[in-house]
């Protein structure tokens, strides 16, 4: 019964393609939003990911303020106030199983040359164990040393080099970071990504020994403490230790917040999906104005096919062979102008690709997951018209003009 109902409405649809192509381009349109805004979520998912996982291996993050699941982004995390202090430092390499820690600092402000400003610069107080951490290549000189702590010098990133000095070698020559004169002895070669995030930002980074940059900016704030734990030792455990010692050290005031790289990961990925199922949701509506314009085409069809359900139910056709059919016939209505949507939205991710710095990421869950969703939406639209179908009387049909 279902085979010859399906093989049915497949003729019926056969037969008029010009009305099936129209009433499916509700879906198509719905599809095609849903497939391009899922792949986008997940292209920046990707990305985020590998700048993450970039800053090098079995890293722990002691943050300013408190995180919690009810307050998972903190704003003393991103503004300039900072609860981290110099004992920090020593009390997390104290902690068993940190190999390597470095304090991060960060100064507002560009980097300026005579009249070429790097606007974009990202300007860095850190120690050598920094680079340790997160192996650099270099272009040009070399990296400070602990020697030079106190000492006015700076590695350029790719980028503010560029900007400064073009093409030159700018090593041995001068910068002004926020107003202050340093001495460039490196540039990094840091590789551009064709990512929304670029290289995690390195590429725009300036880098100045932390002491010698607290005195240049009269502040002693550290906004970020980078901890590498050794690979034997459970990233989770040595997060309980860390954060054990820097509340020794804050004596008992528990105003920041201890990160491994997972929990980064996974706070960040909380904000996206918000953001991507919401925006799905909204490009759901396109689905459900598809699905209407579906049913108001197949009702239309029943009236103009009383005399074909008439002919039909008179040589033997049953209620429900006629319900399946046009039931049937929705469903594949909504799955045709799904799949060209889904063709849509895959060529305009492919679009995105070519011409932005954004990477959508097209998988097959994403496409099977719109489909699904379009054949729910025909077979929810489509019970009426088949219903309507269904209850038609043979005799009065046969009559109908």
């Amino acid at each position: 019964m279902l085979r010859k109902s399906f093989q049915a409405a497949l003729e019926s649809i056969w037969m008029t393609p010009r009305r099936t192509l129209l009433s499916g381009l509700g879906m198509a349109v719905g599809v095609a939003a849903i497939v391009v805004l899922v792949s986008l979520g997940k292209g920046v998912q990707r990305d985020v990911a590998a700048q993450v996982e970039a800053l090098g291996v079995n890293l722990v993050i002691v943050l300013p303020g408190r995180l919690s699941p009810e307050n998972p982004f903190n704003p003393m995390s991103f503004i300039g106030i900072s609860t981290l202090r110099e004992g920090d430092i020593a009390a997390v390499a104290r902690a068993p199983g940190v190999r390597r820690v470095a304090p991060i600092m960060f100064v507002a402000g560009g980097a300026q040359r005579a009249h070429r400003w790097a606007d974009a610069a990202l300007i860095l107080g850190t120690t050598p164990e920094w680079f340790q951490m997160r192996s650099h290549t270099l272009k040009y000189g070399r990296l400070f040393t602990h020697q030079e702590m106190e000492q006015f010098v700076c590695v350029l990133g790719p980028k503010p080099a560029a900007q400064l000095f073009g093409d030159a070698n700018p090593v041995g020559e001068q910068v002004l970071l926020n107003g202050k004169p340093f001495t460039v002895i490196g540039v990094t070669a840091e590789e551009t990504s064709r990512s929304l995030l670029g290289s995690g930002g390195f590429e725009f980074a300036i880098y100045a020994p932390i002491r010698a940059l607290q005195q240049a900016m009269g502040s002693q704030q550290i906004h970020r403490v980078i901890a590498q734990t050794a690979p034997d030792v459970e990233p989770a455990l040595l997060q309980a230790r860390i954060k054990a010692a820097v509340l020794r050290s804050h004596d008992g005031s528990e105003d920041f917040s201890v990160l491994t790289q997972q929990e980064l990961l996974s706070r960040l990925f909380t904000l996206l999906q918000i953001v991507s199922v919401a925006l799905t949701g909204i490009t759901s509506i396109a689905l459900i104005v598809g699905g209407i314009g579906v049913m108001n085409v197949m009702l239309m069809s029943v009236t103009e096919r009383v005399r074909e359900i008439g002919i039909r139910k008179t040589v033997g056709a049953r209620q429900r062979d006629i319900f399946w059919q046009f039931l049937m016939e929705a469903c594949l209505i909504a799955l045709v102008g799904g799949l060209i949507g889904a063709l849509i939205g895959w060529g305009a991710c492919v679009a995105i690709d070519q011409l932005t710095v954004l990477t959508p990421a097209v998988t097959l869950d994403t496409i099977l997951l719109a489909l699904t969703v379009c054949g729910v939406v025909g077979l929810v639209f489509g019970v009426l018209p088949a219903a309507r179908a269904a209850r038609k009387d043979p005799v009065e049909a046969l009559r109908y003009e």
